[in-house]
C-alpha cells in the first residue's frame, strides 16, 4: 500500500469511527524548514480543539508490520490523549489570558520564508525569532501553538510587544541548562553521531572538556537559549575568551572557548556535514557558526 493510499484508507477509517460526532480529513501541514506533512485532523461539534495527528509515523509503524486495525487504535487513542487536555480554548482570544505563557523559539530564516509570511518575526542574525503560546511545559516535552498573524490581529498586538513578552517568559518558562560534553554525551549527543564516526572524533579532537551542550530542561527549542543564557557570559568569563558556538540543531547548541587555534571554514564545514548526514530537515538550525563576544556581550554570526 502506498503512503497517500495509507492516508486515504486512514481517513475513511477513522471517519467511520467517528461518523456524525466529528468532520475528519487529512491536510497537508507545513512544519520547520518547509517541510510537509500529512496530517490527519479531526473536528468533534463539542470542542473547540482540533488535534493534528500526524500519518508518518503511524505508516511506519504498518511498514513494520503493525496491523492497519492496530494503526487505526492508536490513531483512536493519540486522539484521546489531546481531547483530554485542560487547555481552554475559549481562553485564547483574550489576550490578557495568554500573554503570560507566550514564548520565543527560534529557526531558520531562509528555510522558512514561506511559513514567515503568515506569521510575526524578529530576524536574529541569519535566524527568525517566532512566538508560541504554552500550553503545558509539563510532562516530557512542550505544547505549543505557535502564534500567527490572525492571532495578533485579533488580540490587537503586534511583534513588538510579543517579542517584549517573550523574552519576559521564556527564561522561566523554558529554564536553560548547560553542561560539559563529557557529562552528558552519552544520553543527549551519542545517537546523533552513531553512524558518522569521522565527525564525532573531530568534536573530540576539538578538546572534548572545553565542549558545552546548551539547552533547556527539557531539551526541546533548546537552541532558543542562547537569546537569553546567562550560562553564555559565565562561561565566556570563566575562560576569558569569547565563545563559538555551533549549532546542533533547533534543541540544542554546541559551545567551545576561542582558545584553540580553530579554523571556522573548517568548523562551519563540520556543522554542515552533520545536518546533511544526521540531523533531520525539521531539526536543522543552521549551516553557519556564531560568536558570543565578552566586549559587546552579543552573539554574531561568524562570516
Amino acid at each position: 500500500m502506498s503512503y497517500i493510499e495509507f492516508c486515504n484508507k486512514v481517513e475513511k477509517a477513522v471517519s467511520e469511527i467517528y461518523g456524525d460526532e466529528a468532520g475528519v480529513y487529512v491536510t497537508d501541514v507545513t512544519k520547520n524548514n518547509g517541510l510537509v506533512l500529512k496530517g490527519l485532523v479531526i473536528t468533534k461539534k463539542d470542542s473547540r480543539i482540533s488535534p493534528t495527528i500526524y500519518l508518518e509515523q503511524f505508516y511506519g509503524m504498518y511498514e513494520e508490520g503493525i496491523t492497519f486495525g492496530e494503526v487505526i487504535t492508536r490513531i483512536i487513542k493519540c486522539d484521546r490523549a489531546y481531547s483530554s487536555t485542560t487547555f481552554n480554548a475559549d481562553c485564547f482570544t483574550d489576550f490578557d489570558k495568554v500573554k503570560d505563557r507566550i514564548v520565543y523559539k527560534i529557526v531558520n530564516l531562509d528555510m522558512n520564508r514561506e511559513l514567515l509570511k503568515s506569521t510575526p518575526y524578529v530576524p536574529w542574525n541569519d535566524l527568525a525569532i517566532v512566538f508560541c503560546f504554552l500550553v503545558d511545559g509539563g510532562g516530557d516535552g512542550y505544547a505549543t501553538i505557535l502564534v500567527r498573524n490572525e492571532h495578533v490581529a485579533m488580540w490587537h498586538t503586534d511583534a513588538e510587544e510579543l517579542y517584549k513578552l517573550a523574552s519576559r517568559n521564556t527564561p522561566s518558562l523554558m529554564i536553560d541548562e548547560i553542561d560539559s560534553m563529557d557529562n552528558i554525551i552519552g544520553e543527549m549527543l551519542m545517537h546523533r553521531f552513531h553512524d558518522s564516526g569521522d565527525a564525532y572524533a573531530e568534536l573530540q579532537d576539538m578538546g572534548n572538556p572545553c565542549l558545552y551542550v546548551l539547552s533547556n530542561e527539557r531539551r526541546i527549542f533548546g537552541a532558543t537559549s542562547m537569546l537569553y543564557s546567562e550560562h553564555i557570559r559565565e562561561l565566556a568569563d570563566s575562560f576569558d575568551s569569547d565563545l563559538f558556538i555551533l549549532p546542533s540543531s533547533i534543541h540544542e547548541v554546541i559551545i567551545l572557548p576561542d582558545i584553540f587555534d580553530c579554523d571556522t571554514d573548517y568548523m562551519r564545514n563540520m556543522v554542515r556535514e552533520i545536518n546533511e548526514t544526521q540531523v533531520d530537515v525539521e531539526d536543522r538550525l543552521s549551516n553557519n557558526i556564531y560568536r558570543f563576544e565578552r566586549d559587546t556581550n552579543e552573539i554574531r554570526l561568524v562570516v
